[in-house]
C-alpha cells in the first residue's frame, strides 16, 4: 500500500505499525497539505469499523485523537485520522523517558479525555498504556491523547456484543467487563488506574504468563501500590488502589482520580524514570528492598547501642540514642536521611536552629518530613540537656552528672521532659513546618515557590513565638534564608524542561488509530 493514493487524496508514505485491529500507515493529505494516519482494516467486521467512526465523531477534545475520514477501497476499510508525533505511554515507560510526575500529568490528560467521552455516552472499554499516545507540542509541552475507540460502547446505539461476550484487552480489563457484563464509566476508571499502577510499579499486577492465568487473576485483591512504591504520595496511592476495587460501585469517580493525580503532581519526582519491566531487579520491588535495608540498619544500630551500653558502660546514652534514632530509620525513604535530625544540635550550637525545618522539609513524604522535623526538635533539646547546659528555652534542665550510665536517670532527666506540653508544641511546630515546606519546594514555578517560601518563613516565625516565650524566634532573616535556599537548591536540582519535559523517542511517530503497538491480548466471544 506504500506509495498508493487512497480515497483520492491521501498518499501513503510508510507503514508505522500493526496490531490486532489492522495496519497503520503514515500518509500525506494532498488536499490539505498535512500528515495523517491511515488505518487499514482488511476483512474486518464493518459494524465495528463504523462504530469506531461513530464514537470518534461524537468527540472533540485536545486529549482525544481526531478522526478525519472513513472510507474503503478494494474491500479494505480505511480510517484516516490525526497523525501524532510521539510515542505511547507503554513505549515511554519502557525506554526510560517517563517520570513519576509525567505519568500523573498524562493520567490527568486521559481523565479529561474520558470525562469528555463519558459525558457524550462513549465508554472506551480498552484503556491501556498502548492506547495512550504522548504528543510533543513545542508550545505546550507533552500531552497525552487517548486513541482507538474500536470497541467503544455508545449510548443509544445497538450493542455489538451479545450478553456474556467479552471484548477488550485482558490484562487491563475491569472484572465486570471480563464477566461479560455491560461496562460503564467505572470500567474505564479501573483500566486507567491499572495502567498508571503499571507505570509506577513497573509491572501489571494482573498480567501473567498465559491468558488463562491472567483471566484467573482478574477480580482478585491486588497488592497495594505503596507496597511497591512507598515514596508516592499517600492519597494518590490510596486513590489508585480504590479505583482497582473489584466492585465497580465502590470505585471513586473519574473526577476524584483526576483530582488526586493533579494534587499529587508537586510531590512526584520529575527526573528519575519510572521502573522498567525488563530490569532484573525492577524498582517495583523497591519497597521490599527498602524494608530489608531498614531491617539491616536497625540490626546494625542495635549492635552499636548494645556496644555503647555493655562495652562502654553507657546504658543511659544507648537508650536515648535508640529512642531518637529508630523512628527516623523506620520512616526514611532513603536511609541516609535518617541522620538528618542529628544536624539540629549542630545548628543550635551556631544559633541557627530555626533553619532545621527547611532541611527536614526538602525531601521525602509528608509523614517522613513530619517525623524528621519533630525528631530534630527532640535532638535539639536532648543535646542541650546532655551537655549539661540546659536549654535557653527553659524547656529542659541540664542532665545530672552520670546520667549516661543509668537508664532511669536518662529516662527521667532527658527523655521525660520531651513529653512536656511546651516541648511537644515545639516538636509540632518543627513537624508542621517541615511538611509545609515540602509542599512549597515542589511547586511547578520558581516564582510561586519563592513566594511560598516567604509565607512559610513568616508562619514558622509566628509558630516559634508560641513556644517557650519565643526563645527561638527573633531571627526572621535566618528563617527566610533557609527557606529560599531550600527552594533554590530544589529548582537547581531539577532537569530543565524547555518544551514540555523531555523529548520524544527519536524517530518514533505514533498514529492515533489502531493497535499500532502490536501488543494486544484482546479477546472476543470467549
Amino acid at each position: 500500500m506504500v506509495g498508493d493514493l487512497v480515497i483520492g487524496r491521501f498518499r501513503v508514505l510508510e507503514r508505522v505499525g500493526s496490531g490486532g485491529m489492522g495496519v497503520v500507515y503514515r500518509a500525506f493529505d494532498e488536499r490539505l497539505q498535512r500528515q495523517v494516519a491511515v488505518k487499514e482494516i482488511a476483512g474486518a467486521d464493518a459494524r465495528r469499523i463504523l462504530r469506531e467512526a461513530q464514537a470518534a465523531a461524537r468527540l472533540n477534545h485536545p486529549s482525544i485523537v481526531t478522526l478525519y475520514e472513513l472510507g474503503s477501497e478494494d474491500g479494505r476499510a480505511l480510517l484516516v485520522s490525526e497523525f501524532v508525533d510521539g510515542a505511547t505511554l507503554a513505549e515511554l515507560a519502557e525506554s526510560g523517558d517517563l517520570s513519576d510526575r509525567e505519568a500523573a500529568a498524562f493520567g490527568a490528560d486521559v481523565c479529561d479525555a474520558l470525562g469528555h467521552a463519558h459525558a457524550r455516552g462513549v465508554i472506551h472499554r480498552d484503556v491501556k498504556p498502548q492506547n495512550v499516545v504522548v504528543q510533543v507540542d513545542a508550545g505546550a509541552g507533552r500531552r497525552a491523547k487517548l486513541m482507538d475507540f474500536g470497541i467503544a460502547s455508545l449510548t443509544g446505539a445497538t450493542a455489538l456484543t451479545a450478553t456474556g461476550e467479552v471484548v477488550g484487552t485482558l490484562a487491563y480489563m475491569a472484572p465486570e467487563q471480563a464477566e461479560g457484563e455491560a461496562a460503564d464509566e467505572a470500567a474505564d476508571v479501573y483500566s486507567l488506574a491499572l495502567s498508571l499502577y503499571e507505570c509506577w510499579a513497573g509491572a501489571n499486577p494482573v498480567a501473567r504468563q498465559t491468558p488463562a492465568e491472567t483471566a484467573r487473576q482478574i477480580g482478585s485483591v491486588l497488592p497495594e501500590l505503596r507496597e511497591y512504591r512507598p515514596d508516592l504520595p499517600d492519597r494518590l496511592a490510596s486513590c489508585i488502589d480504590a479505583c482497582l476495587d473489584p466492585e465497580p460501585t465502590r470505585r471513586p469517580p473519574l473526577s476524584e482520580l483526576r483530582l488526586e493525580l493533579t494534587r499529587g503532581l508537586p510531590a512526584l519526582d520529575h527526573t528519575a524514570p519510572v521502573p522498567t519491566r525488563g530490569e532484573d531487579e525492577p524498582a517495583a520491588r523497591s519497597a521490599g528492598a527498602l524494608r530489608a535495608a531498614q531491617l539491616l540498619a536497625l540490626c546494625g544500630w542495635a549492635l552499636a547501642v548494645t556496644a555503647i551500653s555493655a562495652i562502654a558502660g553507657r546504658p543511659g546514652l544507648a537508650l536515648v540514642l535508640g529512642a531518637l534514632s529508630v523512628p527516623a530509620i523506620l520512616v526514611a525513604s532513603r536511609l541516609p536521611w535518617a541522620a538528618i535530625p542529628a544536624l539540629a544540635p549542630a545548628l543550635g550550637a551556631l544559633s541557627a536552629a530555626p533553619i532545621y525545618p527547611a532541611i527536614a522539609g526538602a525531601r521525602g513524604t509528608a509523614l517522613e518530613r513530619a517525623v524528621l522535623g519533630a525528631l530534630g526538635w527532640c535532638w535539639l533539646l536532648v543535646a542541650a540537656a546532655a551537655l549539661g547546659a540546659g536549654s535557653r528555652l527553659g524547656l529542659i534542665d541540664g542532665a545530672p552528672h552520670g546520667w549516661s550510665r543509668s537508664t532511669s536517670a536518662a529516662t527521667s532527666a532527658v527523655l521525660a521532659p520531651l513529653l512536656d506540653p511546651q516541648a511537644m508544641l515545639g516538636a509540632a511546630v518543627f513537624a508542621a513546618a517541615a511538611v509545609l515546606l515540602g509542599i512549597v519546594v515542589r511547586a511547578r514555578h520558581l516564582a510561586i515557590a519563592l513566594l511560598g517560601a516567604l509565607l512559610w518563613a513568616a508562619g514558622l516565625e509566628a509558630g516559634l513565638r508560641t513556644v517557650a516565650d519565643g526563645g527561638l524566634a527573633g531571627r526572621p532573616a535566618l528563617v527566610v534564608a533557609g527557606a529560599l535556599a531550600a527552594v533554590i537548591v530544589e529548582f537547581r536540582r531539577r532537569a530543565p524542561e524547555p518544551a514540555g519535559r523531555r523529548a520524544p523517542i527519536p524517530g518514533v511517530g505514533v498514529p492515533i488509530a489502531g493497535h499500532a503497538a502490536g501488543t494486544d491480548t484482546a479477546i472476543s466471544g470467549r
